[in-house]
């Protein structure tokens, strides 16, 4: 009983350091842009849905991390459903800030429960569990509304039955986990496997059958949350959403080879390391920084976790050396993939599910060299002079807050109406999907600063609106005031990104002829669609940009009337005119690049 307290206390310790992360660091809400699309996710969840209804145009609410049906009305998060339905159980309680910390708690009792199941005595249990309250990695990842701290989770609870495997219940809960850690983070969840199937296939073979029926509930969901979004069971949802929105074809993938990595959502990365692709030398240095990044993470200093090499070596033999194993796939698990995915106080996140791993192995290691009593100290000072930088970074970048604060709108009294926002981030925190109209609450939609707004407004039967305008430098606070979207038809091709594909994929750059300096780069053979505002007169200006030496060829079609031919004969930026009979709505023009290299400028209805 006495010992049951004591872990009971640790575990609320973690809890409310964790969320003093929340209120000190985050400033009071998600941060990255990861976060905020979890966050919305979420919401989509707790609304009843995978997905959500969006009016049009639907430009105004389509971005980053979201994949639509082929219309643009239902839109979708792409990331695995395993932690949002998790989260979206937080946003229907009106706690969802409390899951993380919930999950960091009980993070501290699966660290515990581990060690004990490798076999090690109550001293080395002890300490990695206080490890694990320090932790200053984990309490951003149990703070943040991000997957890892419950992968972290699951891939602890996940090794643990499998080692104590000799009751049903266990063997079934144990696929459980696994199987909500393949609906959370698939990767991650294929080194639990591998680890976990180690100890089933040396125990009893025969418990794999359990194991898998425990793993249902999380393949399905997974499978049904790729079924809604993509309409193909085994289709995955990122994939789908770089294909479309991203360049080069199948820059986005699982492996090494030229052609590898994203040039619009990864390009500066990209352009610094993997300019001919992802090569071995680009592998190793991905797999080093990883390493030398989750060494500070386990335990806020390097020179400690490295203890852990020390008793990977030494146990290696003994069920300690499915940890030391745990750690090493789950490093080599994550090399084929080129993004490295790390940022100021989330260290290497790809690895946060081996920190608990690391842990216990330099709890067994200080323990064999009697320096147990040195180790939580030494991890304290390790925040206090180098792994606190990190964080702090965090707490000040982008403007020190969330780009969205519902707190901002309360002060002023505002209920309803349509809210206009600037970043993918703050559209992210504030769209509520059960929210359809503005007479019902607020909804919130992108400001392009284009047609696209006034569109809207007008669609909307022109209700009271708003501008959220957020500074991310930090030196204003949010500021929110009154906003009639200009009256133009001007339709700019790059807010309409992610674009309604027919074929093809297309993703925004900066030209400086175009409009506003930015447009739609179509890659060949690229078919796009963009819905219109109503035009008895039937005329319609498309701007276009050529970038090839040898000039562009592209179709303009308005609905399903025939199609306009245009030419651009060089480089530079053109305008072309298309006339004829406007269809009935909803209106739609086709553009078609079947010839060179160019973007798409804009399309805006004249009157003639």
């Amino acid at each position: 009983m006495r010992r049951s307290l004591w872990l009971a206390a640790l575990c609320l310790l973690a809890g409310a350091l964790s969320y003093a992360y929340v209120v000190h660091y985050l400033r009071g809400g998600p941060r990255i842009i990861d976060a905020t699309s979890y966050w919305l996710e979420a919401r989509s969840f707790a609304a009843g849905s995978f997905s959500f209804t969006v009016p049009e145009p639907s430009a105004a609410f389509r971005g980053r991390f979201l994949l639509a049906d082929a219309d643009g009305h239902r839109l979708g998060v792409l990331f695995p459903p395993g932690y949002p339905l998790l989260l979206s159980l937080g946003m229907r309680a009106g706690v969802p800030l409390l899951v993380g910390p919930l999950l960091g708690a009980l993070l501290v009792a699966a660290t515990f429960f581990l060690a004990r199941a490798l076999g090690q005595g109550a001293r080395v249990a002890w300490l990695a569990a206080g490890l694990s309250v320090v932790c200053a990695a984990l309490r951003y990842h149990t703070a943040d509304t991000m997957s890892h701290g419950l992968s972290a989770l699951l891939g602890c609870l996940a090794l643990g039955l499998a080692l104590r495997a000799d009751l049903r219940l266990g063997r079934l809960a144990c696929g459980l986990c696994l199987g909500m850690l393949l609906a959370t983070r698939p990767v991650s969840a294929a080194v639990a496997l591998a680890v976990c199937l180690v100890c089933l296939l040396r125990a009893r073979p025969r418990a794999l059958v359990e194991v898998g029926v425990g793993m249902l509930p999380g393949v399905v969901l997974l499978l049904a949350h790729q079924h809604a979004l993509t309409g193909s069971w085994l289709g995955s949802t990122q994939l789908a959403y770089y294909a479309a929105s991203d360049a080069p074809a199948g820059c986005f993938r699982y492996g090494f080879g030229a052609g590898i990595g994203c040039r619009y959502e990864h390009g500066d990365f990209v352009s610094r390391f993997l300019p001919q692709g992802y090569g071995l030398r680009a592998a190793a240095r991905n797999l080093l920084v990883h390493l030398g990044l989750v060494s500070v993470d386990a335990t806020n200093a390097a020179p400690l976790t490295l203890l852990a090499v020390y008793a990977g070596a030494r146990h290696a033999r003994s069920p300690l050396g499915l940890a030391a194993l745990a750690v090493l796939l789950q490093a080599f698990a994550y090399v084929p993939f080129y993004f490295d995915g790390n940022f100021p106080g989330g260290g290497a996140r790809f690895l946060c599910e081996a920190i608990p791993f690391c842990q216990i192995l330099v709890a067994r290691a200080a323990c064999d060299l009697r320096a147990h009593r040195f180790v939580l100290p030494a991890a304290l000072a390790g925040l206090l002079l180098h792994a606190r930088a990190g964080h702090e970074q965090l707490q000040g970048r982008e403007g020190g807050r969330p780009m969205f604060e519902p707190a901002v709108l309360q002060a002023a009294g505002v209920e309803r109406g349509l809210v206009f926002v600037d970043t993918d981030h703050a559209f992210n925190l504030g769209h509520d999907p059960s929210v359809r109209n503005p007479a019902d609450g607020l909804l919130v939609a992108r400001r392009h600063g284009d047609g696209h707004d006034r569109l809207l407004y007008e669609r909307l039967g022109r209700p009271a609106s708003l501008y959220y305008r957020y500074d991310p430098s930090g030196a204003r606070p949010p500021e929110l005031r009154a906003f009639v979207p200009p009256d133009t038809s001007l339709l700019e091709a790059e807010a309409e990104w992610p674009a309604l594909l027919e074929r093809g994929g297309a993703y925004p750059l900066h030209y400086p002829c175009a409009s506003g300096g930015r447009a739609l780069r179509l890659l060949p053979g690229t078919r796009v669609k963009l819905p219109l505002p109503a035009n008895k007169a039937g005329a319609l200006e498309t701007g276009w940009v050529s970038t090839g030496a040898a000039g562009s060829e592209i179709l303009v079609q308005l609905g399903g009337g025939a199609a306009s031919r245009f030419r651009a004969e060089g480089p530079g930026c053109f305008v072309w005119l298309t006339t004829g009979q406007w269809p009935e709505a909803p209106t739609w023009a086709h553009v078609e690049l079947v010839k060179g290299e160019g973007a798409l400028d804009f399309v805006t209805p004249v009157t003639r």
